[in-house]
């Protein structure tokens, strides 16, 4: 895995970025998909952005599937 994305891997980073939400929505086509990932597997800051993301959208997740206080 590379450290940083270089000039070559801009655009796949730009890509991935830009479909992240609908690439872990599972919202994309399987070409585009598997393009992403092929980039997340090669690209350490754009799978560190997903990382995040993904961990921020499961904790959204639980947190709503708790039940609310009857006091509220």
């Amino acid at each position: 895995m590379s450290h940083e994305c270089d000039d070559n891997m801009s655009h796949d980073c730009d890509e991935a970025l830009e479909n992240l939400y609908l690439y872990l929505d599972s919202e994309l086509d399987h070409v585009s998909s598997e393009r992403i990932r092929s980039h997340l597997d090669e690209c350490t800051d754009c799978v560190n952005s997903f990382d995040f993301e993904k961990r921020l959208k499961d904790v959204i997740k639980e947190r709503l599937d708790e039940d609310v206080p009857a006091t509220l």
